[in-house]
């Protein structure tokens, strides 16, 4: 054998062995072969004099490594293909290393799984990036260290918990973000107003009432000073209303932009988790190459290469006029990742499906939404012709506005929207009305996040990073912080006592502005222009003595239990309702350990936890 390429995932080595020849040979890492030691000071594995992880080899990937140590004595040359991230370049550098293969060795960087890219990244192969490494480093132990010592210190200042505690620099924002969601919705007041709607003889069409006095986003309100005078005037009033204007405006409609992770997220029909499984087979292809590109990247670019290919698949099926001359997102954001996207536009969805008969549904539902906004994104913006009529009943005025769209543009992939059904009136035209309708509305609160939302706005306060995010938020429904509510993120009170604790002894890291300024420093660490070992010993300095004050100062709490009515049956005790380590639902005895009864109760699920911060924050 003449050359050894690692890649990370099994699933990717079949396909590029059959890229590469019978020249090379392709094994998998099976994702990180080492991993941080719980030993050392605190337990947390980091050597704190010259700030490096401490490792040693996971158990569980023994034959994996014997494997690629065999490999390595019989290859030439070794290409260490893992994923082009920090992680990846952190499982490039532990492989390099613990091999022990410096002097025999390329990186190899990849953004899709295709014949064309694989054998490109040949031609331009490079070695590990220490820069990244060092990025990875620092995430890692800062991630360590406020994850564990916060854990450690929460867990002994609760009793009870329905799971066991933790807390994480990016964890304990995405709660925060959900629990402040939920302050701002039960404080809420609503504001009460109503509307008036003309119904038009014949037609059926309507028009609505508008103040051109009043403030823009409420022109049409009625407020509830004015509302019996004009109840009075529309009881009597001429059941007419006269054409006083028509205007025809054309505008463009709204660019597509390429998907980054956060917005995939959102945009996806799927649950973070089921999206992130899906994108990544997607991304891993079904043995014939891969389906999309790179798809944990916070990017919004499309290569050169790309976009010229993309535009011959424009012209070619729609004609030149079609393409668009700017891309939304495409300036800027200049590094080496792409937007995630098809590999090839002439894989269309329906033909994929074909093709794969493994393709799940959510796989190709996932493809389908990727393939079609990204062929929008190259594609010229569609053009509106809106007609806005005014209507006036002696001194008020109502207005209807009716669309249809002149210029498909990119609604040639999805079709386009169905036609208003413009009336056609004209100025000075006299309409009959078949009655004025008063409506009470009251406004709404700001909803409440789901998964997609709360990714997204992780993403847009630059906390955590795209291949962190579905973790993030199975993580907090594990813990139990939050449940799952016709489809948005509820706050537990368990999430709420722990956020609450953390905040009034961590005001300093957990909030929104410090953990994206750690992102910041992690950025400018993989770009050379900070030193991983400045940014550890500031934290650290600053956490030590958080973490001192806190250990003495944060109260301890025990959360509330339920007692039965029945004595224990083994000591006459009081049997309480207690939680195991996984968080679910047993009955036990309160004089344990003396006594030790339990018992299972019947069709307990792991969501025990009960939620009583609606009536709490109500009734404040």
């Amino acid at each position: 054998m003449k050359n050894l390429v690692i890649v990370e995932s099994p699933n990717k080595v079949q396909t590029i062995k059959k890229y590469l020849g019978k020249d090379y040979e392709v094994l998998a890492s099976v994702g990180h072969i080492l991993k941080m030691k719980t030993s050392g000071q605190f337990g947390l594995g980091i050597d704190f004099e010259n700030w490096e992880p401490e490792y040693s080899l996971d158990s569980t990937k023994k034959k994996v490594v014997e494997q690629l140590k065999k490999g390595v004595k019989e290859a030439e040359h070794v290409y260490i293909a893992t994923d082009p991230d920090r992680e990846g370049e952190a499982i490039g550098e532990h492989l390099v290393n613990y091999l022990k293969i410096q002097d025999k060795y390329s990186r190899l960087k990849y953004n899709e799984i295709t014949e064309e890219a694989i054998l490109n990244a040949l031609k331009h192969v490079g070695k590990i990036d220490e820069a990244l490494v060092d990025a990875q480093k620092a995430r890692r132990m800062l991630d360590r260290i406020i994850g564990f010592r916060l854990s450690y210190l929460i867990k002994n200042k609760l009793s009870n918990s329905p799971t066991n505690p933790s807390a994480g620099r990016v964890q304990s924002i995405a709660l925060k973000l959900v629990i402040d969601r939920e302050r701002i919705i039960q404080a809420f007041i609503p504001e009460q107003y109503s509307k008036l709607t003309a119904i038009l003889a014949g037609s059926k069409l309507e028009a609505f009432y508008f103040n051109p006095e009043n403030p823009s986003e409420k022109k049409d309100w009625i407020f509830k000073q004015e509302l019996d005078s004009l109840k009075t005037y529309f009881e009597k009033a001429d059941k007419k209303l006269t054409v006083a204007d028509v205007k025809s405006t054309e505008r463009k409609v709204s660019a597509i932009q390429p998907f980054k992770q956060a917005v995939l997220y959102r945009k996806s029909p799927f649950s973070s988790a089921v999206t992130q499984i899906a994108a990544q087979k997607l991304y891993e292809g079904y043995g014939d190459g891969g389906l999309i590109s790179y798809p944990r990247t916070d990017s919004t670019r499309l290569s050169d290469t790309f976009v010229r290919h993309g535009h011959e698949f424009i012209a070619k099926k729609w004609g030149k006029d079609y393409i668009s001359e700017e891309i939304k997102g495409f300036s800027g954001d200049q590094n080496a990742h792409e937007a995630i996207r098809p590999t090839s536009l002439h894989l269309d969805p329906e033909s994929a499906k074909a093709q794969f008969s493994e393709m799940t549904e959510q796989e190709y539902k996932l493809y389908k939404l990727i393939y079609e906004t990204t062929l929008q994104a190259l594609i010229k913006q569609p053009k509106r012709m809106s007609t806005s009529y005014t209507y006036i009943n002696g001194e008020y005025q109502f207005r209807n506005n009716f669309s249809k769209i002149t210029y498909d543009g990119y609604y040639v992939v999805t079709g386009i929207p169905a036609d208003d059904i413009d009336p056609g009136f004209k100025k000075g035209d006299v309409l009959d009305v078949d009655s004025f309708v008063f409506t009470d509305h009251e406004t709404k609160p700001i909803p409440r996040y789901n998964e997609g939302t709360l990714i997204e706005a992780l993403d847009e306060i630059k906390v955590g990073r795209p291949s962190t995010f579905a973790t993030t938020v199975k993580i907090l429904k594990d813990r139990q912080y939050v449940e799952t509510k016709e489809g948005t993120l509820w706050p537990t009170e368990f999430g709420t006592i722990v956020l609450d604790k953390l905040i009034n002894s961590f005001p300093k890291i957990i909030n929104e502005d410090y953990t994206a300024k750690v992102e910041e420093e992690l950025d400018q660490i993989s770009e050379d222009k900070l030193e991983k070992n400045t940014v550890m010993e500031d934290f650290w300095k600053r956490f030590e003595e958080s973490y001192k004050e806190a250990s003495e100062t944060m109260e301890k709490t025990t959360l509330k239990v339920t007692q039965l009515d029945e004595p224990c049956p083994d000591d006459n005790g009081i049997l309480l309702e207690r939680f195991n380590k996984k968080g679910q639902k047993f009955i036990g005895c309160k004089n344990f350990p003396n006594c030790r009864y339990t018992r299972s109760i019947e069709g307990e699920a792991q969501k025990t936890f009960k939620r009583s911060f609606y009536k709490k924050s109500a009734s404040k």
